[in-house]
């Protein structure tokens, strides 16, 4: 047992031996003797580079290695290196498929096929590099003995026992969805006296269909960048498709879709030396194609598309491109800052311009009927919010534009305009139910109360009730109106409140005491006796009498005649005072002003309301 002890100590020593050894640096002078190749799309293997076999077969570091390749990553993770017998492999033909720094840098495996079928794996956490390049190799020998280790390491990573080894013709790489793979292949491989060799694989031209030898024929040497001509139209159709509009920030977020169609004479074929090709779509970027901005955006910036389609263009150099965005506009009037919100209505206008400043861009209308905004628009549904939306889209030419803003550069401003003017008017069926019905109720209340019983604390705690019940309202509405302009819902809520504080003022004077010695006044009684007084404000009519010097008395008096009391004060005494304060100079005077207030407020509510509508 003591000699198995030492034996598995000694290993122990020899395996950290040989990790301490793995201090292997990638410098600039070997990555010069490599070539290079970038993975940018994915896990997709689009370029496969052609191998020597007897070449390689014969430059080895060891004569047992049939093939042997010396490699460099730079990436995330995700590194994919695939070795086959033949180009452009299928799910069912067998290769060796090594993916490096797989789940995201954790583990290497390797496949016997695409995508599955792993033949042996490691955990290698942080086995790559976005910093530095990872240098590795790749080694196959006669009797199938595949591995794949790291530079200056003598044990591999992983290595697999092939019973039936492939011939290496081939190889390429990839990457992952989201990751930028860098390869450094075809570096020296070091040889047994002590000199190095470079191998050299050539690429594989792929075989290109007709739409590919055609887009290839069309793009050589084409700047993507550089319009067709210095002056050239452009036609344009603009579909609304969503508008919204923030009362607080005066901004308006409208979301359309926009048809493009200009001719490249440049880019034009022949279709007959093409195979019939009568038609190419290109991405974004491949080609020139006119960029817009908004003029009165809220942000300096070309129109960002929400998708990205593709160009399309006939063989007679026609290209079409639409695009779905969003633009973000202010909308205000600043000479009426008294609106009718929330039935508000609103007249804000969108200014599309080209963003090339010193080529002349002469902008078309497109119909909104035509076949190119038919045919590219129909998947752009229309969303029906709380807008009702009306526009009017037209062009204005860069003289009259400049003529408008004659602040602007003359000399770089030479494009067009696409200028849509756009009406809203809110659709306000909730609104109007959550403001309207309580100051409906509220107007409705305080002019029955006119007609309630007078000279009473119960009108007065009305009162007090309808006040603090709109000052709660108008505290609590502050998140829902905009702060810069003034509705006129809060005019009528104010002028209700007034309305009511006057109420509650004349109410409670008339309550007074002072103001039942002015009510017996010389001035008060003559109005109070005189007949178009009383027919004025339909008070019922004085019988006729001695004089007295009040109306109360004048009232007591006929009272007692009535009731054969014949000025006898031995009668009732509760029932003559409740008499004398039902006939007081004080309740006719409040029925009076009572009446008065009615017909001055209901007309005073109803021109306000009118001229609200």
């Amino acid at each position: 047992m003591k000699w198995i002890s030492l034996l598995c100590l000694k290993l122990f020593i020899i395996t950290s031996s040989v990790q301490t050894d793995s201090n292997f640096t990638f410098t600039y002078d070997m990555a010069m003797q490599c070539k290079e190749h970038i993975c940018q799309h994915g896990y997709n293997y689009e370029t496969f580079y052609l191998v020597d076999y007897a070449d390689r077969k014969a430059v080895h570091s060891d004569p047992s290695i049939v093939f042997e390749m010396h490699i460099a990553i730079l990436a995330a993770s995700n590194g994919h290196i695939l070795l086959s017998t033949v180009p452009k492999p299928d799910a069912t033909d067998p290769v060796y498929e090594i993916v490096v720094g797989g789940g995201a840098n954790k583990f290497t495996e390797l496949r016997g096929n695409l995508k599955r079928n792993a033949r042996a794996s490691a955990k290698t956490v942080g086995i790559l590099s976005t910093v530095n390049f990872r240098a590795f190799y790749i080694k196959i020998t006669e009797d199938g003995l595949i591995e794949f280790g790291r530079e200056g390491e003598i044990l591999p990573i992983i290595s697999y026992q092939d019973m039936n080894p492939l011939t290496v013709r081939y190889f390429s790489f990839a990457a992952w969805n989201g990751v930028e793979a860098k390869f450094l292949f075809d570096c020296p491989i070091p040889l047994a006296n002590g000199s190095s060799v470079t191998p050299s694989s050539q690429a594989v031209e792929p075989k290109l269909t007709n739409s590919e030898k055609l887009l290839r024929t069309l793009l050589l040497n084409k700047d993507p960048y550089q319009p067709p001509r210095p002056k050239f139209t452009v036609n344009i159709g603009v579909k609304i498709t969503s508008i919204m509009y923030d009362a607080f920030e005066s901004k308006l977020s409208t979301a359309v879709s926009i048809v493009r169609k200009w001719t490249d004479d440049s880019m034009a074929w022949n279709p007959s030396k093409f195979n019939g090709t009568t038609y190419l779509t290109f991405r974004q970027g491949q080609i020139w194609s006119p960029t817009l901005s908004v003029f009165n955006s809220d942000s300096i910036s070309m129109l960002d598309a929400k998708n990205q389609e593709l160009i399309y263009m006939v063989n007679s150099g026609e290209a079409t491109l639409h695009m779905q965005t969003s633009i973000q506009t202010w909308c205000f009037d600043y000479d009426n800052t008294i609106t009718k919100w929330p039935r508000d209505e609103y007249l804000c206008t969108i200014v599309l311009e080209p963003w090339e400043l010193h080529d002349q861009i002469v902008l078309r209308q497109l119909d909104a009927n035509s076949d190119a905004m038919k045919a590219f628009t129909v998947i752009d549904d229309v969303v029906q919010n709380g807008w009702d939306v009306s526009t009017h889209q037209y062009v204005v030419n860069s003289s009259a534009w400049n003529q408008i803003y004659t602040f602007d550069d003359n000399s770089t401003h030479l494009n067009d305009r696409y200028i849509i003017n756009v009406s809203l008017k809110r659709r306000a069926t909730s609104y109007n139910i959550v403001f309207y019905t309580p100051l409906l109720v509220l107007v409705t209340f305080v002019l029955l109360s006119f007609w309630s019983e007078r000279l009473n604390m119960k009108r007065v705690w009305f009162y007090g009730c309808c006040t603090v019940v709109i000052c709660m309202g108008l505290c609590n509405i502050d998140f829902l109106v905009p702060s810069h302009t003034v509705p006129t819902i809060m005019i009528l809520y104010v002028a209700v409140l007034g309305g009511v504080l006057l109420a509650l003022l004349v109410h409670v004077a008339l309550m007074t005491s002072l103001a039942k010695r002015i009510c017996k006044t010389t001035f008060i009684q003559n109005n109070l006796t005189s007949q178009w007084f009383r027919a004025l404000f339909c008070l019922p009519p004085l019988k006729v009498c001695q004089i007295y010097e009040t109306v109360d008395e004048c009232y007591t008096r006929q009272e007692d005649d009535d009731s054969g009391v014949m000025g006898s004060r031995n009668g009732n005494i509760e029932e003559m005072q409740s008499d004398n304060k039902e006939y007081s100079e004080s309740m006719e005077v409040a029925e009076a002003i009572d009446k008065l207030m009615f017909f001055v407020y209901s007309i005073s509510f109803a021109i306000m309301l009118a001229l609200h509508f």
